[in-house]
């Protein structure tokens, strides 16, 4: 019998302890539960507490009107002035750091071969030159190979491989 009062009582300490720990660790006070679980009613609001202060308001809807008035949004907005850019075209063209010029842009544009001999389509900036095998191009090109897909050029000593639809900085 006494054995079963120690084991309430112990059991009695260990929920308090644990209610105790559950409530801290949660952050939640316990006056704070009761006040917030009391019967109260406590929808309705006292509507006399409230004080307005007609010139107040009236001050407050003036400095409204002026903030309003000196934002300054326009009515329209054009795009007309904005020059139209090509979108696959890159962003931003490197330059050489040396000279300050644009690197040259390279684009085999097409391979086909006229009576046994083969030709190939290659934009300079924006020039297309027909060549065939050793011809010159652009000062400093010279067509070395046109493959079935691609075209080996030279630059000094310098080999360029070129596929169709390849974008190339030189």
């Amino acid at each position: 019998m006494e054995k079963i009062r120690q084991i309430k009582l112990i059991l009695i300490i260990l929920i308090t302890v644990f209610i105790f720990l559950l409530f801290s660790l949660s952050g939640c006070s316990l006056t704070a539960l009761f006040d917030n679980a009391s019967f109260k009613d406590n929808s309705s609001i006292d509507m006399s507490s409230i004080n307005l202060d007609e010139n107040e308001l009236k001050s407050l809807e003036i400095t409204n009107q002026t903030i309003d008035e000196k934002i300054d949004t326009p009515s329209e907005i054009s795009f007309s002035s904005e020059e139209i850019r090509d979108p696959f075209l890159p962003f931003f063209m490197s330059q050489d750091s040396e000279n300050g010029e644009q690197k040259n842009m390279l684009t085999v544009e097409k391979i086909y071969s006229e009576n046994n001999i083969f030709f190939v389509e290659i934009d300079l900036n924006d020039a297309v030159y027909k060549l065939k095998m050793e011809d010159l191009f652009g000062k400093i090109y010279q067509v070395k190979a046109i493959n079935a897909d691609s075209v080996v050029l030279l630059k000094g000593d310098e080999i360029i491989t070129l596929f169709i639809n390849e974008i190339y900085y030189d």
